[in-house]
């Protein structure tokens, strides 16, 4: 394990590396896949703590594929545009002067960004928008919806050539129909990644503790049957049912396991993944 003195210090504020060695056998050339919003990347301290995270969990001999969305800077850009948002359903009808500024946004901004963070701290990250080399290709939501899309068919080879290259791919949340680009939601991207890959493990990067029980208590670890039980009791509600349906469902086809955490706790990756205790909410299959 070529660690420098940084890396060496920086794993030793997060974690007693004698508890992460169990966990660095089991999850070494795992891939996991990521969920990162947009929105994580507004606060410098944290993104940066995500970028050394992703630095050495690679090192430490886990395969991270990272997918990212861009919501929120969207908005922020089409406001500045004149261009009112409109939403259905929670996905952003999306015409043709749209689809522009969401391709402009997510690559040029958001994904660099990313791509940018991850090098500096030492790694190799490689952008990989959705609609480029036939990675993406997409089946077209409502005619009303414009050109916005759910993944149809994902060509792996294109992630794991990296993946086999050294690389961290960083995948931006577009598709593809013909010579035409389109809007994907990022967390169905994610969690059909997650699927098609049979990741180890999801992890979905949001912006809260986790999964919460009625008296608003983090719940670590849930089976996928308790998780449809809460929602239908009303405890797992509003904004965290499609989060959870995601993971469900990629757990449903073939990722091994996955988990909803917290992107403002620092250092989040490594107290999650290399110790007992972890950050988050893991959903399993039983």
């Amino acid at each position: 394990m070529n660690l420098t003195d940084s890396e060496k210090k920086y794993l030793k504020s997060a974690l007693s590396f004698k508890e992460a060695e169990k966990y660095i056998k089991k999850f070494n050339n795992k891939i996991f896949v990521i969920k990162y919003g947009g929105s994580a990347l507004s606060n410098s301290y944290l993104a940066n703590n995500f970028a050394k995270d992703l630095v050495l969990i690679k090192k430490l001999g886990v395969l991270p594929v990272i997918v990212h969305g861009g919501g929120v800077q969207i908005s922020e850009t089409l406001k500045k545009e004149n261009i009112k948002s409109k939403f259905v359903n929670g996905l952003r009808v999306t015409d043709k002067k749209t689809i522009k500024i969401v391709e402009k946004v997510l690559i040029k901004r958001i994904n660099k960004k990313i791509v940018d963070l991850i090098n500096q701290a030492g790694g190799r990250a490689i952008s990989l928008p959705g609609h480029k080399k036939e990675f993406i290709e997409i089946k077209p939501l409502k005619k009303d919806m414009g050109f916005v899309g759910k993944p149809k068919k994902i060509k792996l080879k294109n992630i794991k050539s990296l993946l086999k290259k050294n690389y961290i791919p960083i995948i931006a949340s577009l598709g593809f129909k013909g010579k035409k680009v389109f809007n994907i939601n990022a967390d169905t991207v994610a969690g059909e990644l997650a699927a098609s890959l049979s990741a180890t493990r999801f992890y979905f990067i949001t912006n809260i503790k986790g999964v919460l029980d009625k008296n608003n208590k983090l719940i670590k670890e849930i089976t996928a049957k308790k998780a449809k039980e809460l929602i239908n009791k009303g405890v797992i509600k509003e904004g965290m049912i499609p989060k959870v349906e995601t993971c469900l469902n990629a757990v449903k086809k073939s990722a091994k396991a996955a988990v909803i955490l917290d992107g403002r706790v620092p250092k989040l990756l490594l107290k999650e993944i290399f110790t007992t205790k972890g950050v988050g909410t893991l959903i399993g299959k039983k």
